[in-house]
């Protein structure tokens, strides 16, 4: 996001701002604005920090940022599609749009943001009335079908160095396999020692830790497509038994994975 495109996207003219991107690499400067704005990530998963919270957005779920909350972006995907969506601040809003949330995108949320996915520019009543009257309905509807999450966010640091961020990427790409660190190590040239150095100076935790975080946030991914069984997301992020992998999603997120699948399937509902 340019300088340039943030003073548009603030314009008092438009009600609201249509952007969507394809990008191999997040721009993780720094960002506040104005409107309020609605992020949607296909093909990968996003990191938001803010002041006082990092959110992991995976993919179809969707982030609402109020307007003038400073945040700034993360992500070791590539070829990720975001679409954003931002509103210019209303009177009475809906408390749950008050900070920021975390919601799962349920059929009608997602067909909105496929149906405006060539949309791009300024909307306001006056440019386009029936874009601006699907952006209203789609602010309206929000807080009544789409409750938050309540499993988000996930509080765990994210890779600074960019060798750090290549090895995420790794990780990533073979999810199933269960690397120890001498082989991720020696994979990029280092010894298991440096790694692990590599891991306590840039983010204060161990090797083990990330991975698991990595991989938790995956299992959530794929939890949302609703595709698999709770076994086989373990299996498919490199859990060879379920009670290990429910034992540590527990601990990760403060919910059961059992619990966590029926919230995703009442929500769907």
């Amino acid at each position: 996001m340019e300088q340039e495109q943030l003073g548009v996207i603030d314009d008092n003219e438009y009600d609201f701002y249509v952007c969507h991107t394809h990008v191999d690499r997040i721009d993780s400067r720094e960002y506040i604005h104005q409107k309020a704005r609605l992020l949607y990530a296909d093909g990968g998963i996003i990191h938001v920090f803010t002041a006082t919270k990092h959110w992991y957005l995976p993919g179809r779920f969707y982030m609402w940022i109020p307007a003038n909350t400073a945040y700034h972006l993360e992500s070791s995907s590539s070829h990720i599609h975001l679409y954003s969506f931002y509103f210019k601040e209303q009177e009475g809003v809906h408390p749950v749009l008050l900070d920021p949330n975390i919601f799962l995108s349920n059929d009608l949320m997602r067909e909105m943001f496929l149906f405006a996915r060539d949309w791009e520019g300024g909307i306001s009543r006056k440019t386009s009335y029936s874009r601006y009257c699907l952006l209203r309905a789609m602010m309206a509807i929000i807080p009544e079908m789409s409750p938050p999450i309540d499993a988000f966010p996930m509080q765990h640091p994210y890779p600074k160095s960019e060798k750090l961020r290549r090895i995420a990427r790794y990780l990533n790409m073979y999810i199933d396999q269960a690397f120890t660190i001498e082989q991720v190590a020696a994979q990029f040239g280092m010894s298991s020692r440096s790694l692990s150095r590599l891991f306590k100076e840039d983010m204060g935790i161990s090797y083990i830790r990330f991975l698991r975080a990595i991989r938790i946030a995956k299992a959530l991914e794929l939890m949302a497509e609703n595709t698999y069984s709770i076994l086989e997301i373990a299996m498919r992020i490199g859990y060879s038994e379920l009670s290990s992998f429910s034992n540590i999603f527990t601990r990760v997120t403060g919910i059961r994975p059992s619990v966590y699948m029926s919230k995703i399937n009442e929500y769907k509902n």
